[in-house]
């Protein structure tokens, strides 16, 4: 498939802001026409619902989905009634079953947090999202995406990621390409298990690299991206 006839649409983690994927938009091609989704603040939109607003936004041409940590969970259900235009998925340390309640705590404490580095230390956000590869521009992500975020949104998804896909059985013919952290300090190794039972077409790559991958692996993300798109 020509590049050029193809979109790839980048679907955010929990924050939903889509600040994070910065880094993977500058290293992508120019010959990639990528479209990121930013969710609405609404806090009580439904996995379901979330996969309408994309859908809406989807375009016509051909698409790849990138679904990061939380969206995961969003391009599962999109998938669950697939849009024809969708023509791949990519998960970045993404997971379809409930993750431990702890990290889920955690979550639904953020939006609480007005400050980084009064209410919650920077190196705690670090030790889950970016070490050992933390620097000036990944935190400086997070200090652009905190303000922005909606409180009530972001418990909610908590509470969705609680929960976890509601369709366990289901089997997908659609090309999927897993991206593993193997540092992640939030989405446990065995979570790539469940997308390989569940994709016919399953494909894996396992970076050296903490939960934000495509924030600190951003080249090698992008070239392995651009690999699966081609091979499309």
């Amino acid at each position: 498939m020509l590049r050029k006839n193809i979109h790839l649409v980048l679907m955010p983690g929990i924050d939903g802001t889509g600040i994070f994927f910065r880094p993977l938009l500058r290293a992508l091609p120019p010959d990639i026409v990528p479209r990121v989704i930013t969710y609405p603040d609404a806090g009580t939109l439904s996995l379901a619902e979330h996969a309408g607003f994309v859908r809406e936004l989807l375009p016509s041409n051909d698409v790849v989905l990138v679904a990061e940590s939380f969206s995961g969970l969003v391009a599962l259900m999109l998938l669950h009634d697939p849009p024809g235009q969708v023509k791949g998925v990519v998960f970045s340390a993404a997971f379809a079953e409930p993750l431990r309640r702890r990290l889920i705590r955690v979550a639904t404490f953020l939006p609480g947090i007005p400050s980084l580095v009064k209410r919650l230390p920077a190196a705690l956000l670090n030790h889950y999202l970016f070490a050992p590869r933390a620097d000036e521009m990944l935190e400086g992500l997070l200090h652009d995406a905190l303000p922005r975020l909606s409180p009530a949104a972001l418990t909610h998804r908590a509470g969705l990621v609680a929960l976890g896909y509601p369709f366990p059985e289901e089997r997908f013919a659609i090309p999927c390409l897993y991206l593993q952290a193997a540092r992640d300090r939030v989405v446990p190794q065995k979570a790539a298990d469940w997308f390989a039972e569940h994709f016919v077409n399953f494909e894996f790559a396992r970076f050296d690299a903490p939960h934000c991958l495509l924030q600190t692996r951003p080249r090698e993300c992008a070239d392995r991206i651009v690999r699966y798109v081609d091979r499309i």
